[in-house]
C-alpha cells in the first residue's frame, strides 16, 4: 500500500512505522500517515484496528516503541503533550472532557495558551496588560462559542450540557488554542442527528478557513462527506488509503471493515 498525493502537497503531519505493544499485543504495527496541510483526512477500521492508539502516539499521550512523528517539519515524538499543544497540534477524545464544575466560558478561557496572568509578576507589576490579555481572550472565547451556538450557555456550568453540546464546547475549546492541525476521536459518536449535522458544518467551515483536520469515526456518511482522502487501520497495520470513492469499493476494505 502506498499513499499518493501531489508533489507540491505539503504534508503537515508525516508518521512513520509507529508501533505500540501492550502485554505482548501489538495495538499499532508499523503504521504510518501523513496529513496534507488544509484538508480533512479520515482514519476508520474496524473496533480494536488500533485507531484510537495510532491517536494517542501521534499527541504522545503514549510513547510508541518504534517510529517518528513529524509536525510542521519538525519531530515531536520527544515532547509531551503540552508541548505539542503549543506547537499547534490539538486533539479532542471519544468521550467528550470538560470540567463539569466550571462554566462553558471558564472551560474556554482555561484552553488559552501562554496567558500573562500565570506569571506571579505579571499579575502584580503589569496588571494591565494581565486585563487587556484576559479582555481578548474572553472576547475570542465568545466568537467561538457564537460560531458553535453555545453563547447562550457561556455561565452555564459545562456539566449541564448534552452529550452532543459538551462535543461542540470540546472542539470550541481546542480553537482557543489557535491550532494548525486538530485530531478529532469520533466527533458524531452519541450524538443526535441535527448536532452532528451542526459539527460537520463547523469542520467544513473551519476548514476552509485553513485548519486542517485528522478525523477518526465510525459514521462512514460522515466520514465519506467531509474527508478529502481516508487512511484505513487494520489490526493496528495499514490497509488501505485513497479518495472516499476509492476507500468505498476497496475489496480489501469491505472484506475487514464493512465484513463483505
Amino acid at each position: 500500500m502506498e499513499a499518493e498525493s501531489p508533489a507540491s502537497t505539503q504534508q503537515i503531519l508525516v508518521a512513520r512505522e509507529l508501533s505500540k505493544s501492550f502485554g505482548g499485543i501489538r495495538a499499532v504495527d508499523r503504521a504510518s500517515i501523513d496529513v496534507p496541510q488544509g484538508s480533512i483526512t479520515g482514519l476508520i477500521g474496524p473496533n480494536g484496528a488500533g485507531k484510537t492508539t495510532l491517536f494517542n502516539l501521534l499527541s504522545n499521550f503514549l510513547r510508541p516503541d518504534r517510529g517518528e512523528v513529524i509536525f510542521a517539519g519538525q519531530a515531536i515524538h520527544h515532547l509531551q503533550p503540552h508541548q505539542i499543544t503549543q506547537q499547534g497540534m490539538v486533539r479532542t477524545f471519544q468521550v467528550a472532557r470538560v470540567l463539569s464544575r466550571l462554566s462553558v466560558m471558564e472551560n474556554m478561557l482555561l484552553a488559552a495558551q501562554q496567558q500573562a496572568g500565570e506569571n506571579f509578576w505579571n499579575v502584580w507589576f503589569r496588571p494591565g496588560q494581565t486585563l487587556r490579555q484576559e479582555r481578548q481572550q474572553r472576547e475570542y472565547a465568545s466568537e467561538i462559542l457564537e460560531s458553535v451556538r453555545l453563547s447562550h450557555m457561556a455561565q452555564s456550568y459545562a456539566g449541564s450540557l448534552s452529550g452532543g453540546q459538551r462535543k461542540l464546547l470540546e472542539i470550541a475549546r481546542a480553537l482557543m488554542v489557535r491550532p494548525k492541525l486538530v485530531l478529532l476521536d469520533e466527533p458524531a459518536a452519541g450524538v443526535n442527528p441535527t448536532l452532528m449535522n451542526q459539527i460537520c458544518e463547523h469542520i467544513t467551515q473551519w476548514n476552509q478557513e485553513g485548519l486542517t483536520f485528522l478525523i477518526i469515526e465510525h459514521n462512514m456518511d460522515v466520514i465519506m462527506s467531509l474527508c478529502d482522502r481516508v487512511w484505513v487501520l487494520a489490526e493496528g497495520q495499514n490497509l488501505a488509503v485513497g479518495t472516499p470513492t476509492e476507500i468505498q469499493r476497496n475489496p480489501q476494505v469491505l472484506e475487514a471493515y464493512l465484513g463483505q
